[in-house]
């Protein structure tokens, strides 16, 4: 048993090591920890199954599907009061952050600060503010208002999901919403008032990009009496350039993009490349048949569009060098730009390996679709204008779907069937379809989610957590609890802001477990100390997935998040103990 222990221990360890240095995707890494905890006996096959079957997980994705109806029904007119042009940007942000947390309180936030991106991007633009003033403080207040409820955050119903399995009382209603109301509360106030003293004042990537489109793009053009006039592009060499490649050919009024090897080319036709600029004039002045204009199309007409993309944590591109993704076909765009960590990547796009939060700058067409790729992209650049709704009772379906949710929140239907329940409102109000809940099923996160949950039963079984809580109540002596929940609290915070939450809470739940009963404490206190600290990631941008998808966006680097951050995590860890200490009567 002590050496399953140790065993144990080791592959937690490696998968902590793993997911804090990206060497895996992560769910890779999970699926790789959960096959050797099988293969040495750790945990067995059926306890691992038993993930799939777990009415905690089912009732994420079911959660996940809602909140892409409900997206999707209650549209862009809902937003038109918010971006009023009058408003101070002070007022602004905070009727920013009052709105999305109260909607993360009910609905994912990942698509919540995914739909909220270009809007507060746009109403940033129109009035000249920076949108780095603004987009941290959206992906904060998302994560304060996701610990009101059970279902705001994915963390919690994991949490349920591994109290479950013991068969012990689950975390409900009254569990957060008073807590989460409180450090919502006091984590807006905070917000609004350093937002703007300690954020950067930066330059948004695509007007940076638009000063010196030159540097991304050349423009050439295929002369009268060309040898490539009637050539396809693969024929003619352009395809699998060094350090360029062909982005788009302008053909009079058709903008022809992304470009495919066997388009034929024609006299007048205007290629655009990208890559090293220096690369592209080489290439003309070997005297293949193009040449430079004397005045530039893109300048005079703009007949391209670039949009702005962020690569999620769930994207299928992780890990892929561009090169290799097709990405031109797969997604219909080109790729000109790649930043990451606030930096513009140097070096030749093709052999650029994606990683979760780069922001794309992309060369589309002007009617670009994007709802067929979002859990690979999610495209951060406003398509349409902001638009008053004109048909409030079209939002009937939604209202109802959040009211079942909300009896189900508080208790008086199960959880389970009221999320059920609001797909099939969605559903006969033919808002939702199969296609749209197919998609919402991200086998990725599922395997993640059931991992996770094969990870905390294994530390229990093996004994693990066992080793690590008699270590504990060493530092911190039996007699102090709130010492014992502070130690843990902090621990939990420290591990989800160098992996994810989801691993983070599976990891501490059989810790906690184990602290608790050792201590001869009522469970739940403990509980409801590591959700909240799973979910407290104010000072990275790594352990929670909507810090990371503003990052970009935002042109952050990551010591602007620890500069806001590091004084919110101190307001928020003595909020949530002194909470927890007084409402379950720990001294």
């Amino acid at each position: 048993m002590f050496r399953a222990e140790l065993l144990t221990l080791f592959l937690v360890i490696l998968l902590v090591f793993t997911l804090y240095r990206d060497l895996l995707r992560p769910s890779f890494a999970f699926l790789g920890t959960a096959f050797l905890l099988i293969v040495f006996q750790v945990i067995s096959p059926e306890e691992f199954l038993s993930g799939l079957a777990n009415k905690q997980i089912i009732v994420i994705f079911l959660l996940i599907a809602l909140t892409a109806g409900i997206q999707k029904n209650v549209g862009t007119g809902f937003f038109f009061k918010l971006f009023s042009q009058k408003l101070r940007p002070g007022k602004f942000r905070f009727r920013m952050m009052l709105l999305v947390s109260s909607l993360s309180a009910f609905l994912n936030n990942t698509p919540v600060v995914a739909f909220m991106i270009p809007y507060v991007k746009e109403w940033t633009k129109v009035n000249k503010y920076p949108a780095s003033k603004f987009l941290i403080p959206l992906s904060y207040s998302t994560i304060l208002g996701g610990m009101v409820t059970v279902v705001g955050t994915s963390t919690n119903l994991v949490l349920n999901g591994l109290i479950s399995q013991y068969n012990l009382p689950l975390l409900g209603f009254q569990d957060f919403f008073f807590l989460g109301c409180a450090v919502t509360v006091i984590g807006v106030a905070y917000l609004s008032l350093a937002s703007n003293a300690l954020l950067p004042d930066r330059e948004e990537n695509k007007s940076e990009i638009m000063e010196h489109l030159n540097e991304y793009l050349v423009e050439t053009f295929v002369p009268n009496g060309s040898k490539m006039d009637g050539m396809t592009v693969k024929e003619a060499g352009l395809r699998n350039l060094k350090e360029i490649f062909l982005a788009e050919i302008a053909r009079g009024p058709k903008e022809i993009s992304p470009v495919s090897p066997n388009e034929i080319l024609m006299e007048g036709d205007k290629l655009f490349f990208t890559g090293n600029t220096k690369a592209i004039l080489t290439l003309i002045q070997e005297e293949n048949g193009l040449s430079l204009p004397e005045h530039s199309h893109v300048s005079n007409h703009g007949f391209f569009q670039l949009t702005e993309a962020v690569v999620p944590a769930s994207s299928a591109l992780i890990g892929e060098r561009i090169k290799d993704s097709d990405f031109r076909n797969r997604y219909q765009a080109s790729i000109i730009s790649i930043h990451r960590n606030g930096e513009k990547l140097k070096g030749n796009i093709g052999d650029t390996k994606v990683q979760a939060g780069d922001l794309f700058l992309m060369l589309t067409g002007k009617s670009y679709e994007t709802q067929e790729n979002l859990k690979d992209l999610i495209i951060i650049t406003l398509q349409g204008e902001i638009t008053p709704e004109k048909k409030p009772f079209k939002r009937i379906p939604s209202l109802l779907a959040i009211g079942l949710l909300l009896a189900g929140i508080i208790g008086f239907v199960d959880l389970f069937m009221a999320a059920f329940g609001g797909i099939i409102i969605l559903f006969a109000f033919k808002i939702l379809n199969l296609p749209t809940l197919r998609k919402s099923v991200d086998l990725d996160l599922l395997l993640i989610l059931v991992c996770s949950l094969a990870v905390g039963v294994a530390l229990k079984n093996s004994g693990a957590a066992n080793l690590l809580v008699e270590g504990l109540l060493h530092i911190t002596h039996r007699e102090l609890p709130l010492l014992s929940l502070g130690l843990l609290f902090v621990i939990t915070l420290v591990l989800t802001s160098l992996i994810t939450n989801a691993a983070a809470v599976s990891i501490m739940f059989p810790i906690a477990l184990e602290l608790g009963t050792q201590m001869g404490q009522p469970l739940t206190p403990y509980f409801v100390g590591i959700a909240f600290a799973a979910s407290g990631d104010f000072m990275t941008p790594i352990g929670y997935q909507t810090n990371l998808m503003v990052m970009g966006p935002g042109n952050y680097k990551f010591g602007d998040y620890f500069k806001l951050g590091f004084p919110l995590t101190i307001i928020y860890a003595v909020t949530v103990l002194g909470f927890i200490t007084w409402y379950y009567e720990l001294i």
